[in-house]
């Protein structure tokens, strides 16, 4: 046996798989699913979510006795992303379209109903507006929340869609709940979402979505975001339909959560 052997935890390997049971289609869990997933005994369950929880990357709902991952979670997990290669690899290829075509590029990641910016960069001389860190109740207004939305099988987007708070930022949000389901089923079919002043005044921006290599699943989007000052909506469609769907289906290749993970075991 190795001397690496000699000194692996087990309890430590329990918590970190408990946490890697939650995915874009597992997003909340039950003592006794974990226990079953893991083939764990209830007693050792409990004390494992229970570590988590006090610890601040689980919450569990007292109602229901549901775990989830915390926000806490979510910028602890964005901080790894940040020390991997993975986003080397990201910064690469959005320093690269930016530095071609002096782009405001944005790379977000969805963990539940949460968008998570990875990497952006602005666009020089040019006035545009970057999504914050993380944001919550945007995907019916930002491109990069419908690309991710039009990942979803229909009967996910329809409960997704009827749980949502459809708030207005300006007035040319959606905020009809059929008008967004048709347009979501539209992005799908050509592969790219677009906003024209939904989340902004002035603010224009097409996205597409990245998968999960292995899955399938959908697990965030790139966009690329302009003034109505620079172009039209139809314009911004025109010319960079093509290079949103490539930059997506290159970012899918190696910015997988799933990925990311299993190199976090490996080391």
């Amino acid at each position: 046996m190795s001397k690496g052997k000699d000194y692996f935890s087990k309890s430590l390997e329990k918590g970190l798989r408990i946490l890697s049971l939650f995915d874009g289609n597992t997003k909340t869990l039950t003592q006794s699913e974990v226990a079953r997933m893991l083939e764990l005994n209830m007693t050792s369950t409990y004390r494992y979510i229970n570590t988590l929880v006090e610890m601040g990357f689980l919450v569990k709902d007292s109602r229901t006795k549901e775990i989830r991952p915390s926000t806490q979670c979510l910028l602890f997990c964005n901080n790894l992303l940040r020390a991997t290669d993975h986003l080397k690899m990201i910064r690469e290829l959005v320093d690269d379209i930016h530095r071609r075509c002096n782009i405001s590029i944005e790379v977000a990641f969805v963990v539940g109903n949460t968008l998570v910016r990875i990497y952006n960069r602005e666009a020089e001389e040019t006035f545009t507006y970057s999504l914050p860190d993380s944001t919550t109740n945007s995907f019916h207004m930002t491109a990069l929340g419908k690309a991710f939305l039009s990942t979803l099988p229909q009967d996910k987007l329809i409960e997704r869609i009827r749980d949502m708070e459809m708030v207005a930022r300006t007035e040319q949000t959606i905020t009809d709940r059929e008008t967004l389901l048709g347009e979501i089923l539209e992005v799908e079919k050509r592969g790219y979402a677009t906003t024209a002043e939904e989340y902004l005044p002035g603010l224009l921006a097409i996205a597409a979505p990245i998968f999960d290599p292995i899955s399938g699943a959908g697990v965030g989007a790139v966009s690329f975001d302009f003034s109505t000052m620079q172009h039209t909506p139809e314009e911004v469609a025109s010319r960079y339909a093509n290079m949103i769907v490539q930059a997506a289906s290159r970012l899918s290749e190696f910015v997988s959560p799933h990925i990311i993970l299993r190199q976090q075991r490996r080391n």
